[in-house]
């Protein structure tokens, strides 16, 4: 069965929550054949409507996000939801408590506990409410990866089964897809947070580790993190204004050949090393603010050889171009992976709905089908009963030979 809304081009809402604004998109999912210069590059989306949300309060910022689906859905609603966000959040449909809830644990204080998938579904509800749209919900780095992952594998038609996506910005977080499905485990991945081996001599700790682990000292988003290089750069520069600690545009202004970009670039190389080592990932995508200072592609990408010292003898690292592969920016570096990611998440949501709708539809059909035709049936009916007096003649004629034998050695 094809559901209604393969039919036609289906409709998807999308959501990238994150700290500094909520993006909010809808677009439809446009056939091969219909593809043109207002899709999306490498996808199947023509972005209809789109809108940038200031991320303030949670009552706010969800009033504006839902304010603004209200406003665009039609009388039955969309066909489906994608959502990725800040973490962590509960991305677990099957614990009630806590799927589509930012977790107690974040660092956003007024965040904690908020859910944020339950107004936005209803938002996109149909305009009586009997209709939601299929959904699905992960993290701001899970779903680029996902993105990422199925442009490799359905686009470039590449043979891989693992992807990580790094985004480096206020935070450094790690989306990961390994054997083909994105990883949530306990929870969901917090890469960011790996421990790496510092620069000789570095005793520089940032103020946002009282609640990471290892308490934010020689990690990657302690050390790589927007919010680490300012604070680095306040510290040697002198500076003792605390306003100079906040003022992340300033790391704008500086030259490639600043030792603060050393830094960064290997803290992200150990964190590379890591995935390599411990996830054997395939391809490393790294995107994010910081990442806009395009030396870094190259500093991390030899300094993550430096590290991994020969180990890994593969072309991947061994190679110049297979290594320019191996650590590359994302594809939609100017769409923004995030925005592609919720959309990919809703077009996902939105399958696997029509896979089940078409699995029980078939199962139906084959089972009228088999209550139609009763002859068969009947035949093998027949043909079981026939089964039981064949195997009494076959044991009595296997006993007469039995006996016989017994018989003609004791004659």
């Amino acid at each position: 069965m094809t559901s209604n809304s393969s039919k036609r081009q289906a409709l998807l809402a999308a959501v990238e929550g994150g700290g500094t604004s909520f993006l909010v998109t809808i677009a439809l999912v446009k056939s091969l054949d219909t593809r043109d210069l207002t899709t999306i590059p490498h996808t199947s989306f023509e972005i209809l409507h789109r809108d940038t949300i200031l991320t303030t309060t949670p009552e706010e910022t969800l009033h504006n996000t839902c304010s603004f689906f209200s406003k665009h859905r039609p009388a039955n609603g969309f066909d489906s939801l994608g959502i990725c966000t800040f973490g962590p959040v509960g991305v677990n449909p099957l614990d009630k408590t806590s799927y589509g809830r930012i977790l107690p644990g974040s660092p956003k204080k007024d965040w904690r506990n908020v859910d944020i998938l339950s107004p936005i579904l209803k938002a996109c509800s149909s305009m009586d409410g009997k209709k939601q749209p299929t959904c699905k919900i992960d993290t701001d780095v899970n779903a680029p990866a996902l993105a990422e992952f199925e442009y490799v594998t359905k686009t470039l038609q590449k043979p891989i089964t693992s992807l990580a996506y790094i985004t480096v910005g206020t935070g450094v977080g790690v989306g990961l897809v390994v054997n083909s499905q994105p990883v949530h485990g306990m929870m969901h991945p917090e890469g960011g947070h790996v421990p790496v081996v510092p620069i000789r001599g570095d005793d520089f700790a940032y103020s946002w580790g009282d609640r990471s682990p290892f308490r934010g000292r020689n990690t990657v988003e302690g050390i790589a993190s927007s919010v680490a290089l300012t604070e680095r750069l306040a510290i040697v520069s002198q500076l003792t204004d605390s306003s100079a600690f906040q003022n992340r545009e300033g790391l704008k202004d500086l030259s490639n050949d600043h030792p603060v970009w050393e830094h960064a670039a290997n803290a992200l190389a150990n964190l590379c090393v890591t995935l390599a080592l411990v996830t054997s990932v395939e391809t490393i995508v790294l995107g994010g603010g910081i990442m806009n200072r395009e030396v870094l592609y190259d500093m991390v990408r030899e300094r993550t050889r430096e590290l991994l010292n020969g180990y890994l003898n593969v072309p991947q690292i061994t190679t110049r171009e297979g290594l320019k592969d191996y650590i590359r920016p994302s594809i939609w570096k100017k769409e923004g992976p995030g925005l592609v990611g919720a959309l990919v998440l809703a077009q996902l949501a939105l399958q696997e709905k029509q896979t089940v709708e078409e699995t029980t539809q078939m199962f139906a059909t084959d089972e009228g089908a088999a209550l139609q035709d009763t002859t068969p049936i009947q035949t093998k009916n027949n043909n079981y009963k026939i089964w039981p007096q064949f195997a009494l003649c076959s044991s009595a004629f296997l006993l007469g030979l039995l006996i016989g034998g017994v018989k003609r050695r004791n004659g």
